[in-house]
């Protein structure tokens, strides 16, 4: 009897070590084979990201004439590229993807235009919508010197307009960082961006900048780094400078009582780069601030208002 309680003893004892044991294996099994799911969940997760491609974001929702477009695209690592209406868009790395921005020309029908990307290789089409924009009417009356120009002076302006407009084609390389600062903070617009002018009844072009009330001698500050491609005194604009921040992205301030700056100087964000006048064609001091991208005329508080980061 006692020789079977001692068998019957070591059995329970082999017994309990056979559970043991196929408890054991099956532990790490099934913690294989939870670390093997886990794989292949996260490969799955991975497939499924880049098999549903780029997304593509435009913003804001509601595309004007005179405004601002960015282009964001998501779930990609390679190189964007892209053009909407002839025009080269610069894509930058930013938190959320890459970002273009690019200008709507005041002038811009409303209508349908075609965005075309190509993200690593792959082509992208999207349909952007410009809607209608009303901007107000301002209507003038001055004196008839300051309406109509001698043949001297009128050949100068269309000299110094043909100077500027050709600085608009270059997209030099990005020299910009960051949001764009207001170059006069804290200042009333005298006259907002878009303004249809007529002067003595004679309908003239949109005004194309913002005017900001300012005392003569206020200093004006460079919104972002970059390099002065003009100063010096013209016709319309008296004492002017433009900025070009590259990729496009261009500033210009008029009216200027002093420039700070010289034509090929490299400037910081916030240096001083001239003080608030009343040369030029004007009836009282003020600074004119007018932006360009990529040779379209936008309202430059859009600028200002921007996120590329």
């Amino acid at each position: 009897m006692e020789k079977d309680q001692l068998r019957n003893g070591v059995r329970s004892a082999e017994d309990d070590k056979g559970q043991g044991a196929r408890a054991m294996v099956q532990g790490a099994a099934l913690k294989l084979l939870t670390q093997e799911l886990i794989v292949v969940l996260l490969l799955v997760m991975g497939i499924d990201a880049f098999a549903s491609g780029p997304s593509v974001l435009i913003s804001p929702k509601k595309i004007v004439p005179g405004g601002l477009m960015v282009v964001t695209v998501r779930n990609t690592d390679g190189a964007v590229e892209g053009t909407f209406r002839g025009k080269q868009l610069h894509f930058n790395k930013a938190k959320t993807g890459f970002k273009a921005v690019t200008g709507i020309d005041l002038s811009t029908e409303p209508g349908a235009y075609p965005l075309e990307l190509a993200v690593n290789g792959k082509t992208i089409t999207r349909e952007v919508a410009i809607l209608k924009k009303k901007y107000r009417v301002q209507r003038l009356t001055l004196p008839e010197d300051k309406v109509i120009l001698s043949p001297e002076d009128e050949a100068r302006a269309d000299r110094e307009q043909k100077k500027m407009s050709a600085l608009w084609p270059v997209d030099s390389d990005r020299l910009w960082s960051g949001r764009f600062a207001d170059p006069l903070p804290g200042k009333e617009i005298t006259t907002p961006f878009g303004v249809r002018r007529i002067i003595n009844s004679i309908p003239k072009n949109p005004h194309s900048g913002i005017d900001l009330a300012a005392n003569i001698g206020e200093p004006v500050r460079s919104p972002n780094d970059g390099v002065v491609v003009l100063a010096e005194d013209q016709f319309f604009s008296g004492n002017s400078v433009v900025l070009d921040h590259g990729q496009g992205i261009y500033t210009m301030f008029f009216h200027l009582s002093e420039m700070k700056v010289k034509t090929g100087q490299a400037v910081m964000k916030g240096d001083v780069i001239g003080l608030v006048g009343a040369t030029g064609r004007l009836t009282g001091p003020c600074l004119h601030w007018g932006v360009r991208v990529q040779g379209a005329k936008v309202d430059p508080l859009a600028l200002i208002k921007l996120r590329l980061d």
